[in-house]
């Protein structure tokens, strides 16, 4: 891992603590539960983060010779939380091959994550 990658990912593991804090004062979320899905991805299993505002994808992964790209949508489910919340849209016109769905609990800890791949993401 690059140190600029290895520097990324501490800021964002301090901002995971920050905003536990924030919710703890205030009972709002700080709004960053998309970085931190992409960071838990990244930690998690391994998948090299894109640079910000990449145009239909977060991160990539070496899979069998070939590289994947990987759209990451996360959700902070609380114990007080509804059921059936929605995540961010999937933007089908953009080029991707799957979709991780992370899910966070209280402490912006990945509980778990989720691959479904474009074909059947696309038909649904």
């Amino acid at each position: 891992m690059a140190a600029a990658d290895i520097q990324v990912m501490e800021v964002l593991r301090k901002a995971k603590l920050l905003a536990q804090r924030y919710r703890a004062l205030t009972g709002k979320p700080l709004g960053i539960t998309g970085e931190v899905a992409e960071y838990e991805a990244a930690r998690l299993l391994r998948v090299k983060l894109t640079p910000a505002r990449n145009a239909g994808f977060d991160a990539t992964e070496r899979k069998n010779g070939s590289v994947r790209r990987l759209q990451i949508k996360g959700r902070c489910l609380l114990k007080n939380s509804k059921p059936g919340q929605r995540l961010g849209r999937i933007d089908t016109r953009k080029d991707w091959d799957a979709v991780l769905m992370v899910l966070l609990d209280e402490n912006f800890n990945a509980t778990e994550i989720y691959e479904a791949e474009r074909k059947p993401v696309i038909k649904r």
